[in-house]
This record gives C-alpha cells, sequence and structure tokens, in this order.
C-alpha cells in the first residue's frame, strides 16, 4: 500500500492544518516540549487524526527516523510514514476496522533518540503521557505497544493511581524487531496477541458510545460504484448504468469537435436550478481502507492531493454527484469518498 506521507501535497496539507481545532491543543502541547527541550524532535500529531475527540490512544516506544522532517522524514508521528512499523499499524487498524479519527498517536518518550529510553528518560515520559491522556476526554481505550510503553504506564500509576480506570490492552511492538525469535511457535504467538489486541480494541470501541466523528453510514451495506484503475483506463466494475435511457449522453459523430452536445443536454443547462447544481463545487470527506484522510474542498483537490489521475476526476465526479458517496480504486488502495457541505 502506497504510504501517504510520500506525496508532497499530502504531507503539506497535513503540516498547513496541524493547528485545526480538534488537533491544536496536542499540537501546542508538543509546541511546549519543544521549547522545553530546545529543539523540535518531538514530531507532530497530524491532522487526520481525531485529536481531542479520539477514543484510542496508542503508545509506541520512540519517534523514528521517519518522524523527522529535517532527516527526510514527514515531521509527524503518523501510521502513514514511510515505515514497515507505521504501515503494519496501519493495517493493524484498518483490519479490525478502526479509523485514524478514532485514534490519537504518542510516544513513551516523545523526543527522538531512536534507541531504547533509559529509566531516567521513561520517567521523563510520564507528565508528557499524562498531559495527552488529560487532553482526550473521550478516551476508552489505551494500547502499550512493546516493553517501554509498558513500563512508563507502570510508572505512570505509581504517580497518578486514578490512571487505572482507564482500560488498557498491553502488547508488542509493530517493529519486525519484537518478533525476532529463533522459535517459530513463540514468533507466532506474539503476532497472534497483537492481532488478538486490536480485535479487541475494536470490539470495545464498538459497544462504547460512538466516534463524535463517525456519522458515516455502514460502508459495507451501502451501494457503491467502484472504478478499478489500470494504466489510463477507468473500468467500472458494478453494473454500468445505461445513459442513452436517462436522455444524458453525449452525441459525438466522427470528425465533430467535442462541443457537439446533445440537444436535450443542452437545454437542461437553461434550468437555473439544473444548472446551479451543476456548476456548486461539493467538499468531499475521503477514507482509504476505511481510515479517515481528509477533508477537501473538491473532488479536483482531493485528487491531485491524494497523487490520483486528474483525467479520471470528471467522470467520477458525475456518479459521486448522483450516489452522493463512491469508491474509486487505484492500484491496491480503495479510496471511499462522499459529498459533504462546501467548507
Amino acid at each position: 500500500m502506497a504510504r501517504l506521507m510520500r506525496n508532497p501535497e499530502f504531507r503539506q496539507r497535513q503540516w498547513e492544518h496541524r493547528f485545526d481545532h480538534h488537533i491544536a491543543p496536542i499540537n501546542q502541547y508538543v509546541d511546549t516540549l519543544r521549547k522545553v527541550a530546545g529543539n523540535d524532535s518531538v514530531p507532530y500529531v497530524p491532522p487526520m487524526y481525531g485529536g481531542i475527540k479520539a477514543r484510542l490512544l496508542s503508545v509506541l516506544r520512540d519517534p523514528g527516523p521517519k518522524t523527522q522532517d529535517k532527516i527526510g522524514g514527514s515531521g509527524f508521528i503518523c501510521m502513514e510514514n514511510d515505515d514497515s512499523t507505521a504501515e503494519r499499524l496501519s493495517n493493524l487498524f484498518a483490519g479490525v476496522n478502526i479509523p485514524a479519527e478514532d485514534i490519537v498517536p504518542w510516544n513513551a518518550y516523545p523526543w527522538y533518540i531512536n534507541k531504547k529510553p533509559t529509566p531516567s528518560e521513561l520517567e521523563a515520559g510520564i507528565l508528557p503521557l499524562k498531559t495527552i491522556i488529560d487532553l482526550l476526554p473521550n478516551l476508552t481505550v489505551l494500547m502499550l505497544h512493546g516493553g517501554e510503553a509498558k513500563h512508563l504506564w507502570k510508572r505512570l500509576l505509581r504517580k497518578y493511581p486514578e490512571m487505572s480506570r482507564l482500560r488498557v490492552l498491553d502488547t508488542y511492538h509493530t517493529s519486525s524487531r519484537a518478533f525476532w525469535t529463533k522459535d517459530p511457535i513463540e514468533r507466532d504467538r506474539r503476532k497472534k496477541d497483537l492481532a488478538d489486541k486490536f480485535i479487541q480494541a475494536g470490539k470495545i470501541l464498538q459497544i462504547e458510545t460512538p466516534s463524535v466523528f463517525n456519522t458515516l453510514p455502514d460502508l459495507s451495506t451501502s451501494h457503491h460504484t467502484t472504478y478499478e484503475v489500470t494504466g489510463t483506463s477507468a473500468i467500472q466494475v458494478d453494473t454500468i448504468r445505461n445513459e442513452k435511457n436517462r436522455g444524458e449522453v453525449f452525441g459525438f459523430h466522427e470528425g465533430q469537435k467535442n462541443q457537439n452536445i446533445s440537444e436535450g443536454v443542452r437545454k437542461s443547462w437553461e434550468d437555473p436550478e439544473i444548472r446551479k447544481k451543476r456548476m456548486q463545487k461539493n467538499a468531499v470527506k475521503v477514507h482509504r481502507h476505511g481510515t479517515f484522510i481528509g477533508d477537501f474542498t473538491s473532488l479536483r483537490q482531493a485528487f491531485k492531493v491524494l497523487g490520483l489521475p486528474d483525467s479520471k476526476h470528471i467522470p467520477f465526479r458525475i456518479k459521486l454527484k448522483q450516489a452522493g458517496k463512491q469508491s474509486f480504486s487505484y492500484g491496491n488502495d480503495i479510496y471511499d469518498f462522499e459529498i459533504i457541505p462546501p467548507l
């Protein structure tokens, strides 16, 4: 699966919106940690996540190199970063239908060191973790990935025993190092524990109060028209409607120019309501494999930021306006689009 942080336009959009209202309190605190340390090694949390409205807090060990913009990373702690640990985390969340808007990522030691934190460094991570928890009024599940995250939590509980009210799931880190063992049975056991904890987290969130962001209908029961893009051709996967029977087909003849539109379509533009509707630029909400990507002012902007073929956005837009929500397949990725009020 293509990692979105590889896309400069997507990364720039996350950067420009890192102080949007839902994520601002967290990233303002990141700025505080940066000032205290005298450097910018604490990565921001991108606005694709739920911020203060999130219900799940995911804690790993420390920021990896791909979180550092000065050495070619994104500047964010994000499961869309271009590394295997982030990709595995993303796949696990997607596998249990936990979208990014229900999540906030964090690290036991939030400053970049790219090594195992010492006991004193873990001690320094207690107050930052407590502060992040205090910023999440809807927090339902705390996931601890790896030994350092678990040790940090034990230290935090000694100082703040009231935090024991939180539902905690401790499991393995998502890096390949967590599964380095000569015993294949033990390796499989660790992988199963990791997968089982994500399944458990998904079930907990399903029975608790729905996410404040979760206003989309169940996509599994909704009708979609899916396009599979191969090279320069867009192939409609489900039933192709007979546009001729609807009187909306363009009449092209050999040697004629594209502006030779059928008389019926031309006349329809004379209707003010139809013209207004066709000219309106709708904003869109986008999910990729069930994970929230962002809201965009127009479908074309979304296609541009996500690196989708611009030549396909017009035929897809027609279907999207008709149905209100559609899926678009590009390579191995499936994007779910929904029309929303103008931003």
